[in-house]
């Protein structure tokens, strides 16, 4: 008999991810995650995969970002305590130690060619560097003062760091203003290439530089892209990178790209795929991951991933144009991955929409699925499987949604239709806890991908300067299609929810419609005028997306895009959702939008989250995720039944 998905069910999940394989192929480390109620934290552990079986390296409360040496059983980790991060040495089969630990995070791991070394970056503080709680003032120079899931930051730019095995020895190699985001060695160990940002105003602006490490040397080679990472060349005689030229602000999407460091010739491979490099599927199932976007195999292929239709891929391009789809599994997505130095053997993640992710590995000619932690869990509920359907858009352009139907299967069903992010993110083959969870409530979801949304084409993503148009049309179009092909479903029964970007939706489309019966907005943006000068992206980001000089310059197009300013149009009980230290979209935005509907007589409730950020659904602490889907499903059952 199954039982019924519960929010404590969190606890019952195994997040696995950080597919890391060894050199030779032979074994992988990862991470399990789980989420502990009665610590009210997620805890995470190394796991290694070794013939043919697989058990756990390590024993702290949360270990993290595996990473093998130049040889196979020697490996780094993070371990992450309350109040120090520490970089952790074990041989497989002995005794882990401390390299060092210090105040500051630490990411982006990555061991030498030679061993003696062990790059990462962390965020670089003055020796009188004083703890922001413990200050007097903040006297701040630069913006962003702060980050989201960072606090504040203004007077810590990241940036590079080696530390020297096995002595342990900690340098800074980079001196950034405003931050190193990329980095990666020469095979011959002697130089790191990595990617700056040296534009105050336009954060999303970097130059590529390399630093010689026995000269000290430290050289611009490329500038005026936009750089998510950059690659070393086998021969290291070029660098690859994945990067744009914003040719369409943030909707433009991800190339590959080799830079000649002969010539200094820059050479996009396969222009016209038009598809982003990057994964930018939604889950709130995700444990924490070190994994690239991208791999450079000693084969002279570049290993990589790409959002396309729905799902994410895996793909192989190399310098002569050659583009091959490595793993294009059906209904599902590739989260992760990690190939041997060969590029023979591949580790990665997969799931689907009822499956979460798991460890597979996948030789050139099988693809083998290597865990199973989450088959008792799945086996034990009744997750439905979403079913597919596409319709049309005003322009004729096809748009994917998907409907995950409730346990219930009554006649005149609710229904949610629910948004996503970004707006350059999107849904489709991937696990989202809170579908399931809606659907066990008696709730059909209904959720898809308007123009905005990312793993289609770049004009497709581009809806700069239409926010509220297009794709407040085609989700519209996606409800009567939905509705259409689903007669259960109840047209006076339908709930709008959504967060960030479709936060911001929900809160337009009540101002322009009173179709839904109820509405929930979360981590959302109300007021671009205050968005502009509070959130951590909002001069850059608001300017590319209302496609705006400034505020004082473009007073009425702001007005004209803030649901604030269309409060009295709104009937629809609204349910507020959002973090207090949510610094992508302040909680400003929740309380204009609240006191508003307030003044107005509108039925309006608002939930606040203290200790949390932007990524609370996703990565919030489980008691307050479990609390969040309590105050939704109660929101719900009170409007909708």
């Amino acid at each position: 008999m199954s039982e019924k998905l519960k929010p404590e069910d969190l606890s019952n999940l195994s997040l696995v991810s950080s597919p890391i394989i060894s050199k030779n192929g032979q074994k992988i480390l990862f991470v399990v995650s789980r989420y502990d109620l009665d610590k009210n934290k997620s805890k995470s552990n190394i796991w290694i995969y070794d013939n043919n079986e697989y058990y756990p390296l390590t024993k702290g409360e949360k270990d993290i970002c595996p990473s093998w040496s130049n040889i196979d059983n020697l490996i780094s980790f993070l371990r992450i305590r309350k109040k120090r991060i520490s970089l952790n040495i074990l041989k497989i089969g002995g005794e882990e130690y401390e390299l060092f630990s210090q105040k500051q995070g630490i990411s982006k791991i990555m061991w030498s060619s030679d061993g003696k070394k062990i790059g990462f970056l962390s965020r670089a503080t003055s020796k009188d560097w004083k703890d922001y709680s413990k200050r007097e003032a903040l006297v701040i120079e630069n913006i962003p003062p702060y980050f989201n899931g960072e606090g504040f930051i203004y007077d810590r730019p990241s940036n590079l760091f080696l530390v020297s095995y096995p002595d342990g020895i900690v340098s800074q190699i980079t001196n950034s203003k405003f931050g190193v985001s990329s980095f990666d060695f020469s095979h011959d160990g002697q130089k790191i290439a990595y990617v700056d940002s040296y534009e105050e105003l336009k954060p999303f602006l970097n130059e590529i530089r390399i630093k010689n490490l026995k000269t000290d040397e430290d050289i611009s080679i490329l500038k005026n892209y936009s750089i998510s990472q950059v690659l070393w060349s086998p021969k290291d005689d070029k660098i690859a990178f994945i990067g744009n030229k914003m040719e369409k602000g943030y909707a433009t999407h991800n190339k590959l790209y080799f830079y000649d460091l002969k010539t200094g010739e820059v050479k996009q491979v396969w222009p016209g795929l038009n598809r982003n490099i990057e994964n930018s599927i939604n889950s709130d199932v995700r444990g924490p991951s070190c994994n690239e976007i991208a791999y450079w195999s000693h084969n002279n292929y570049i290993y990589f991933l790409l959002s396309d239709q729905g799902k994410v891929n895996l793909y192989a391009a190399n310098e002569k144009g050659g583009l091959k789809g490595i793993i294009t599994p059906e209904e599902s997505s590739i989260d992760e991955f990690s190939i041997s130095e060969s590029g023979s053997i591949i580790a990665y993640t997969q799931m689907s929409d009822n499956e979460l992710k798991e460890i597979y590995i996948y030789d050139g000619i099988n693809y083998k699925k290597i865990t199973s932690f989450n088959e008792v869990f799945l086996s034990s509920k009744k997750l439905n499987k979403a079913k597919h359907y596409k319709t049309k858009s005003e322009d004729g352009e096809n748009l994917d949604y998907w409907v995950l139907s409730s346990n219930e299967n009554k006649e005149n069903a609710p229904w949610i239709l629910y948004i996503h992010g970004g707006p350059k993110t999107f849904y489709g083959y991937s696990f989202n806890f809170i579908f399931h969870y809606l659907a066990a409530q008696g709730y059909t979801v209904v959720y898809g991908n308007p123009h905005g949304s990312d793993s289609y084409t770049e004009e497709f993503a581009d809806i700069r300067g239409k926010y509220g148009t297009i794709d407040f049309s085609d989700l519209m179009r996606i409800v009567d299609d939905a509705l259409k092909g689903n007669k259960t479903l109840d047209p006076n029964k339908g709930a709008v929810a959504g967060g960030s970007y479709g936060g911001f939706m929900t809160n337009w489309i009540i101002t322009k419609t009173n179709r839904f019966k109820v509405a929930i907005t979360e981590r959302s943006c109300s007021n671009w005028f205050s968005f502009y000068g509070s959130s951590d992206i909002g001069w850059h980001f608001a300017s590319d997306q209302l496609e705006i000089k400034n505020p004082w310059a473009d007073f009425d197009k702001i007005k004209e895009k803030s649901p604030l300013f269309y409060s009295d149009k709104i009937e629809t009980p609204l349910l507020i959702m959002h973090a207090l230290e949510d610094y992508r979209c302040p909680y400003e935005q929740a309380m204009q939008f609240f006191v508003a509907l307030k003044q107005l007589g509108v039925e309006t409730k608002i939930a606040l989250f203290p200790g949390e950020n932007h990524d609370l659904t996703r990565s919030g602490k489980p008691k307050t995720r479990i609390k969040y889907m309590e105050i939704m499903a109660e929101w719900l059952k009170k409007h909708l039944g």
